[in-house]
């Protein structure tokens, strides 16, 4: 038969043990590209909120000079 040691509690020097980091670099990667994505779609709302404005107006003028061009043209006038 084996003879079974006793296990003593409370004596030498704690082996340290490697965690396991795998894990955890994947997590921070993970939450790095979802923090870059929101970054950056932020920014191009925050872009095209701040020009809306801008582009309706000059959308608006060109409808109406593309609508009434035409009526000068070729009829000389409204």
């Amino acid at each position: 038969m084996a003879e079974e040691q006793e296990i003593v509690y409370g004596q030498g020097i704690p082996n340290v043990v490697e965690p396991q980091m795998g894990m955890f670099d994947d997590l921070v990667d993970d939450i790095k590209y979802k923090g870059q994505l929101l970054a950056r779609e932020t920014k191009l709302s925050s872009g095209v909120l701040a020009t809306v404005s801008m582009g309706f107006a000059i959308g608006f003028i060109l409808a109406v000079v593309m609508m009434i061009g035409p009526f000068f043209v070729f009829k000389g006038g409204l």
